[in-house]
């Protein structure tokens, strides 16, 4: 949510690439300040010819690369110090690179979707952004804009409301976690059977 942004003129060179033409001949109107960035892309408010106002979400070149180089840096570690996490390594790996692919995500969005009409949950309870195939492809993904706060934000309105109804404040229930975490500190090392052990079981 606060890594800083990418230049522009980056995110116009992907989707130019994903959609091979210009950017103004997919969109009427594309805000060039993002909505949100974050390690792998950002998110930019746009408007489609046809006035439908959307959320474009845009993958950084070296995403795919960066993430390779990441996970094979971690699993080292993980090998020598954590060789109980390899396994679930692997099942990150494997989860990670997929949504790398912004096309399993427009999928996804499809998917529940359609299960939260289904189950009589959208759009009462919520509202899932529903996608446009279309204008999706590996690295771009266009899906409905809707209104509302970033996440974060909205968790700690949750949190805040919890913490009042537990007589307290949201910035004490922070302080009294910290301290616990302090006291307490975090499990003890690992000392188990080596990643190589697991694997071969």
């Amino acid at each position: 949510n606060e890594i800083p942004p990418r230049p522009f003129e980056v995110v116009r060179k992907t989707i130019e690439e994903e959609t091979q033409k210009p950017l103004e001949e997919t969109f009427s109107s594309f805000e060039e300040k993002p909505l949100g960035s974050a390690s792998i892309g950002q998110v930019h408010r746009a408007t489609l010819k046809n006035g439908k106002e959307v959320a474009v979400k845009v993958q950084y070149p070296e995403a795919q690369v960066l993430f390779t180089k990441d996970i094979h840096a971690i699993r080292s570690m993980c090998e020598m110090f954590a060789p109980e996490q390899v396994i679930t390594l692997d099942a990150l790996e494997k989860q990670n690179s997929s949504e790398l692919d912004y096309t399993n995500e427009a999928q996804n969005l499809l998917d529940i979707g359609k299960n939260m009409k289904k189950h009589g949950f959208m759009p009462n309870e919520c509202v899932v952004p529903q996608p446009h195939p279309e204008l999706s492809t590996k690295r771009m993904l266009v899906m409905d804009l809707l209104p509302g706060p970033k996440l974060i934000d909205g968790m700690r309105a949750f949190y805040a409301e919890y913490a009042k109804k537990q007589g307290t404040t949201l910035k004490r229930l922070e302080t009294k976690m910290r301290k616990k975490l302090e006291e307490e500190g975090i499990p003890d090392k690992y000392d188990g059977p080596s990643a190589a052990q697991i694997g071969s079981y």
